[in-house]
């Protein structure tokens, strides 16, 4: 009982962060802009986003921090969990309930999780959490062999340059 209190992960329903908005087609067309120029930067590997096949974790970290200096609704971190408990994929729950990661932009729940196997949960980093981060990242301080090129200074350059365009609140 004490582990599920103290714990920073939850399973979420599907939600909204209070009083927040839906994101309106201009704040969406702002992020896949995001998205689109994070490709065009890192490039795909078999078809996949680069910045998805490893620097996903400092991705979401990135943007999670900027997001959340600049706009009263927060942003949360979440994890693409498997059923044996290993962590797949990090990315961001958008105030709005969508979701959003740098090699796809903004996705529903249900189109995320098709992505990956049957079973596998989302959860929430309700609280942040810098090593449960580092751990289910496999390290924020490694390099990544699938992107070779990726540079926290370059991806929070592009990260604050399409931010600014959306109106803060």
């Amino acid at each position: 009982m004490l582990a599920f209190c103290f714990c920073s992960c939850r399973q979420p329903a599907v939600r909204t962060h209070a009083g927040a908005p839906k994101l309106s087609d201009k704040q969406v067309a702002v992020l896949n802009g995001l998205r689109d120029e994070i490709n065009l930067t890192y490039g795909y590997v078999d078809g996949w986003p680069r910045i998805d096949r490893g620097p996903c974790g400092r991705f979401a970290k990135l943007f999670y921090e900027h997001w959340n200096a600049r706009f009263k609704h927060k942003a949360m971190i979440v994890f693409i969990m498997t059923t044996d408990g290993i962590c797949d994929h990090v990315l961001i729950n958008l105030p709005d309930g969508s979701y959003y990661d740098g090699g796809n932009g903004v996705i529903s729940g249900a189109t995320l999780l098709r992505e990956f196997r049957k079973g596998d949960r989302i959860e929430e980093m309700v609280h942040y959490d810098f090593p449960l981060l580092d751990q289910r990242s496999y390290s924020l301080k490694r390099s990544y062999e699938l992107c070779p090129n990726y540079s926290d200074e370059v991806t929070a350059g592009i990260i604050d340059k399409h931010l600014a365009l959306l109106p803060r609140d």
